[in-house]
């Protein structure tokens, strides 16, 4: 609840609420002591009050104060009151961009300032990742003249190198300013700070941001593949400053200039040439309407706009900078507003809509901590994110019968169910059956239309395999769905392409029916996640498709594969499955994990990330294994299982106890599940987990939507087998919707927002017991 005037916050007098954001309130309040008025920023967002990251306010906030430039506003103190961290910074009295009408001149005046304050951060090094017309405040002399600008919202910086810092696809700032490769999952640096500064000189001096588009997802491929807009095609007066504005939007951030420094020079000549320059003013900047977001500053934060089509190509790695803040940590997979949640299972939202309350694919809930730590922070847990991209992956890989199961009619050894975002798809009989959202054709029938009904993909026949993934960018229904199945020994896939993951290395388009991805043999198994696919050719992985944290397992981590490309140092490989940038495959009984490791996910002991194959040791005999994630608190989590011998091994985030209640927020190493014997398969994510030992299947964990199957939407510490399920084949839990297959046939349950239990007859948003699925013969 925001303080009223005349109260006091850590011994500052309230005397003006400026305004409130999804990040907290911004005061201005009075320092009795110096008696001077400064502006105040209270961060009072999910997750502020975690001891972990009231730490890294502290150490951050001291590398923010320690900025001293002239167009920088200054940090004078920094705490933490009620749990809730605060800084004071000088209170600037002028408008921001978003709303003050410049000159050209005076544009090319206040961004020059801008510009040598953000060079002076990048030597420190420091980052600001947001920067946008609302976070730019001039003022003027008596005159009128313009005096200085200020750039707002440095925030707490972060270590660009922290796992906290941005998660896989992941997008902290205003989605209308972000450059490519951020959006594309790098680490933010100076010539990010750049094409940003660039996208804001563009939208004033033309009125309107450079991209502009009906949703998210098509703003951040804008900025991805559409080539920069010439300003001279809205300012024929100011065509001049046109080439410099494209090198600064440069899709590859090596090909803008050296600095901002001489980015704003090249401004400041090209409009010398032109006679507008000093004379025409433009018109405030009205930002289009756009999901809501951190409003890091009291003024509007502008509009989220457009995108773009020339494929960028990511260069080099840029070096570790601090990013700027305060906020809590990203939100996986999305720049998606930060959502928000009643303490409790509250009612569920509906769906599609806005990103508001538990998320569709997510839950929330107060369980008992430990009493280590009694937070009373909800859990919020959204499949992701986040990028920026989230994405989903087929989980649960492989099936095979234990050594005892002499009654086994079937053997799965790929997966044979596959579910992302409002999508299902299902094998049946050598035939591949999907159903629900299909916005980007992930339903494979021609057609971006929605179905409630299993229906058959055409073209395909001897389906063996399938594999979904999704990147997510709003946390609601927008996200962009790519499906992969093998038919006949070859690999297909369909839908989104953002980053070549449906294997077309000729366009970046998505695909409504099935594409034959070339340059493979005989493929038995897929898995496609985090806008990367991985698949196994004749007892070997090849991987392509964006880079991000070492997921394509080749050793580099700054260039995309648009073709597949063979992993080196894993054969015999038998089972592959991957989710937001992290990957495990089964090669010859062991278990080989790499790609983004921050919550011990791959199994070494450490949170090391892996760029090459690392064996996961102290397993032996591993016949089944799944990658998962989701987010908490806004802070993306993965976790990894594993069928070992018989028994279910899980590891990674353990926040909400899911896998020990034992107070660890981690588990960095395989930790046995208790009470599951003769397993064979495994699946986890976004916290649900579910195994099958002795042909029967047990789930745990998160239940919001009832993906538990145990009849209620109550969180499960420990293994319930679900019953009405016997001699199961399979099971998958993939974005709060649980799957298996028996011998006999297959069910579903859990969230069912868009049709994902294929009965168009069922209108619960929610089924919390299994249900058959009919496929057509």
């Amino acid at each position: 609840m925001s303080k009223a005037p005349g109260t006091t916050i850590a011994g500052y007098r309230v005397v003006e609420l400026l305004g409130s954001g999804g990040m907290g309130d911004v005061y201005i309040v009075e320092n009795e002591q110096l008696q001077r008025r400064e502006a105040m920023k209270v961060i009072s967002v999910g997750g502020a009050s975690n001891p972990d990251f009231q730490q890294r306010f502290n150490n951050e906030a001291r590398t923010m104060a320690a900025l001293d430039h002239p167009s920088i506003v200054t940090i004078h103190n920094y705490g933490i009151v009620d749990d809730q961290p605060w800084f004071t910074m000088s209170f600037i009295d002028g408008p921001n961009l978003s709303t003050a009408r410049l000159t050209p001149a005076e544009v090319v005046q206040a961004i020059t300032q801008v510009a040598d304050g953000l060079d002076y951060a990048h030597s420190r090094p420091v980052v600001h990742r947001d920067i946008k017309p609302a976070n730019i405040v001039v003022t003027r002399a008596p005159d009128g003249a313009l005096r200085r600008a200020y750039l707002l919202d440095f925030g707490i910086a972060k270590l660009a190198d922290s796992p906290q810092l941005t998660a896989v696809n992941s997008i902290i700032g205003t989605v209308t300013y972000t450059a490519p490769e951020v959006i594309g999952g790098a680490h933010a640096g100076p010539a990010s700070d750049q094409y940003s500064l660039a996208c804001t000189v563009y939208e004033l001096l033309a009125g309107r941001p450079p991209f502009a588009a009906e949703n998210s997802t098509a703003l951040m491929m804008a900025h991805v593949q559409q080539p920069a807009p010439p300003l001279g095609a809205v300012r024929p007066d100011l065509d001049a400053l046109t080439p410099v504005l494209m090198r600064a939007m440069a899709k590859d951030p090596s090909a803008r200039f050296p600095d901002c420094r001489s980015f704003a020079a090249a401004l400041e000549a090209a409009l010398r040439q032109t006679a507008a320059g000093q004379h025409t003013i433009v018109a405030p900047v009205t930002p289009p309407p756009s999901p809501s977001g951190p409003a890091p500053t009291p003024t509007p934060a502008p509009p989220i706009s457009a995108p773009q089509t020339t494929p960028y190509t990511p260069g080099q790695p840029q070096p570790p900078y601090y990013a700027a803040g305060p906020g809590p940590n990203p939100q996986y997979g999305a720049p998606a507003p930060y959502q928000q949640a009643p303490v409790g299972y509250g009612a569920q939202p509906p769906f599609p809509g806005p990103p508001s309350g538990p998320a569709p694919y997510g839950f929330v809930g107060g369980p008992q901590q430990p009493p280590k730590k009694k937070s009373k922070t909800p859990w919020i847990i959204a499949a992701v994110v986040a990028v920026a991209l989230i994405a989903v992956a087929a989980t649960s890989p492989l099936w095979w019968p234990s050594s005892s199961d002499s009654t086994a009619t079937e053997t799965f050894a790929a997966p044979q169910i596959a579910g992302a975002y409002g999508s299902e798809c299902m094998v049946n009989s050598g035939e591949l059956f999907c159903w629900g959202d299909n916005a980007s054709g992930q339903l494979g029938d021609g057609t971006t239309s929605a179905r409630k009904s299993p229906s058959k993909v055409p073209g395909l026949g001897k389906v063996t395999s399938v594999a979904m993934g999704a990147y997510d960018s709003t946390g609601s229904s927008d996200s962009a769905v790519t499906t992969c199945a093998v038919s006949d020994d070859a690999l297909y896939c369909w839908g989104d392409n953002l980053f070549w993951q449906a294997g077309d290395s000729s366009t970046m388009s998505k695909k409504t029916s099935p594409f034959k991805v070339p340059g493979l043999g005989k493929v038995t198994a897929v898995s496609t996640s985090n806008s990367s696919t991985c698949a196994i050719s004749d007892g070997d992985l090849y991987c392509w498709g964006f880079y991000s944290g070492g997921q394509l397992g080749n050793g580099n981590t700054s260039e995309s594969l648009k073709t597949p490309t063979k992993v080196a140092g894993i054969s015999n490989v038998t089972a592959v499955s991957s989710r937001a940038g992290s990957v495990c495959a089964i090669a010859s009984g062991d278990l080989y994990c790499w790609g983004r490791n921050w919550d011990g996910q791959l199994g070494d002991g450490t949170t090391d990330d892996r760029s090459a194959p690392n064996k996961v040791p102290s397993l032996s005999n591993v016949t089944s294994m799944t990658v998962g994630g989701g987010s908490i608190d806004n802070t993306p989590f993965w976790n990894t299982c594993a069928v070992a011998d018989g028994s279910v091994y899980c590891w990674g985030n353990n926040k909400n106890q899911q896998l020990a209640r034992d107070g660890e927020s981690q588990k960095k190493t395989p930790l046995k599940i208790e009470g599951l014997s003769n397993a064979t398969d495994v699946s986890v994510d976004i916290g649900s987990f579910c195994a099958i030992a002795d042909g029967n299947v047990s789930c745990w964990g998160n239940n919001l939507y009832g993906q538990v199957g145990n009849g209620n939407t109550s969180q499960q510490y420990s293994p319930q087998q679900v019953q009405g399920v016997s001699d199961a084949r399979q099971v998958v839990t993939s974005y709060s919707v649980t799957c298996a297959i028996t011998s006999s046939t297959q069910y579903c349950w859990g969230l069912n927002k868009t049709g994902q239990q294929g009965d168009p007859a069922r209108t619960d948003d929610q089924i919390t017991t299994p249900h058959e699925i009919k496929l057509a013969a």
